[in-house]
């Protein structure tokens, strides 16, 4: 079989009785229940799926210190798709495998050209176990005294290293409005996408051409499994190059508008635990 074209929107998957060779899901919004806990069904339908020799990978945009919420799951595969596809973490050994970054000079002339054109802008920068933003940029403080976290000038937290992603939030464009409008001003040099629930108005920044998708294509070509064996689940925006990656790609029905727009499987919300409903179909 052909693998599918990164970024083209796929033809509708079929709903095939057949497992598929390997299984990948977002977390917050697809396989997360709204309260950021995995359910019973989730829970089991993922160890089911590896006692079948189908091995359960992770892709999300969280970074890799918000991996707890999995890090004790049994059954999944130990190799997480983090920070959007920037990085490739070992839960189990807690070691990050490899990553794509941003150079911090790259992250500054980004943050110059993005500031002048959308002014109001307030910068993060997120490193993986560390994390620093200006003032403004947090909507509540919660960081206090918490040692990965510094706070700082935007221009001097971009130059101070590099980054897996660089985040914009705005405090009147909403995240669709500045996804477009970051796209035109530096879609040629970084990757912008976003995972953001109405009224976040927030976007991520990640190194050109790195994409939870991308980094699928190097874990599926590290296991030696086809993308267009590959099953996956998402909700939003930043799940867009990896359903169209794959050769079964599903959208929860919770998903935002863009994906629920294509021509893909919609299958049960994460309250309703979508994906592990999916998964047990498949293997019973």
């Amino acid at each position: 079989m052909t693998d599918l074209e990164p970024g083209r929107p796929p033809a509708k998957a079929r709903h095939r009785a057949t497992p598929p060779a390997m299984i990948v899901s977002d977390l917050d919004g697809t396989f997360l229940s709204p309260d950021g806990t995995v359910s019973k069904i989730n829970s089991d339908a993922v160890l089911a799926a590896q006692r079948a020799g189908i091995p359960v990978i992770f892709a999300t945009g969280r970074p890799i210190r918000w991996l707890d919420v999995i890090s004790d799951l049994p059954g999944i595969h130990p190799m997480v798709i983090a920070s959007n596809g920037a990085v490739l973490y070992d839960v189990r050994e807690r070691r990050i495998v490899r990553s794509h970054t941003i150079e911090g000079s790259l992250a500054l002339k980004a943050v110059q050209v993005l500031r002048e054109a959308l002014p109001g802008s307030r910068f993060a920068f997120e490193a993986g176990e560390r994390f620093g933003y200006e003032p403004g940029y947090l909507l509540t403080d919660d960081t206090v005294g918490d040692p990965a976290v510094t706070v700082g000038a935007a221009d001097e937290l971009a130059a101070g290293g590099d980054h897996v992603k660089v985040l914009l939030r705005h405090p009147e464009k909403s995240s669709d409005e500045l996804a477009i409008a970051a796209t035109e001003l530096v879609g040629d040099l970084l990757t912008v996408t976003h995972s953001s629930l109405p009224g976040s108005r927030l976007i991520e920044i990640s190194r050109l051409g790195v994409s939870k998708a991308s980094m699928l294509a190097e874990v599926c070509a590290d296991l030696a499994i086809p993308l267009s064996d590959v099953a996956a689940f998402g909700d939003m925006p930043n799940d867009l190059d990896l359903l169209s990656t794959v050769g079964r790609p599903h959208a929860m029905r919770n998903a935002h508008p863009l994906l629920l727009e294509l021509d893909l499987v919609v299958v049960p919300s994460n309250e309703e635990s979508g994906v592990g409903r999916t998964i047990s179909g498949w293997l019973e």
